[in-house]
């Protein structure tokens, strides 16, 4: 009788470290967003969560090992959602739309790791080298569902695969600077509308 409730409190105990580790994780990500990562502080973190500055060490190694975890759950995602499009099969009209619509709706779900990235890709990529990696494998991915488009006579002979994909992703990333989840102007919406604008630019003309 007696193991129960002491099986019952550890489960407790770990569950509240892994939300703990989640809300420091979301306040340093806001603090990173809003000030920039290196001007954002240890102290700077411990304060805003109400802690000492040594008991984040407890969770975390550095302010990079925060960082970090953001970062990759963003790229991780976004690859994991790009791949279910592509896995659907698709004619590429579809699939470019697709892969739009999953970059856009990121904005709320990953809203702070886009918002640090667009401030301090430069060091942070630096610091970081799986985040040129995954880009790359995002690269991919475009290209050759746009090149497919152009050979298919889906997408306009005029297309460049490289410099659509470029401009799709250049404002994509740069939305994050003024949308805002929970604002009048839904994700799923945006995703839409973005979609729509930039598919009209490359579909073949009769």
């Amino acid at each position: 009788m007696s193991t129960t409730p002491t099986r019952t409190a550890a489960a407790k105990k770990a569950r509240g470290g892994v939300d703990r580790r989640g809300e420091l994780i979301q306040i340093a990500g806001q603090l990173f967003a809003e000030k920039g990562f290196l001007a954002t502080t240890i102290r700077d973190i411990a304060d805003a969560a109400g802690i000492q500055s040594g008991s984040l060490y407890y969770h975390f190694e550095s302010k990079e090992s925060m960082v970090e975890e953001l970062i990759r759950q963003y790229w991780t995602t976004l690859l994991e959602r790009y791949r279910a499009v592509i896995d659907a099969d698709l004619d590429a009209t579809e699939t470019a739309r697709g892969l739009i619509r999953a970059s856009v709706l990121l904005l709320d779900e990953c809203e702070l790791a886009l918002r640090l990235m667009l401030n301090d890709w430069n060091y942070l990529s630096e610091i970081f080298p799986f985040m040129e990696e995954r880009l790359e494998e995002c690269r991919e991915l475009w290209l050759e569902t746009l090149d497919r488009g152009v050979s298919a006579g889906e997408f306009s002979t005029l297309v460049d695969p490289l410099i659509t994909y470029r401009t799709v992703m250049s404002a994509v990333s740069g939305t994050a600077r003024w949308f805002r989840p929970g604002g009048q102007l839904s994700v799923e919406t945006l995703a839409d509308e973005m979609a729509s604008v930039f598919m009209a630019g490359i579909i073949a003309r009769p």
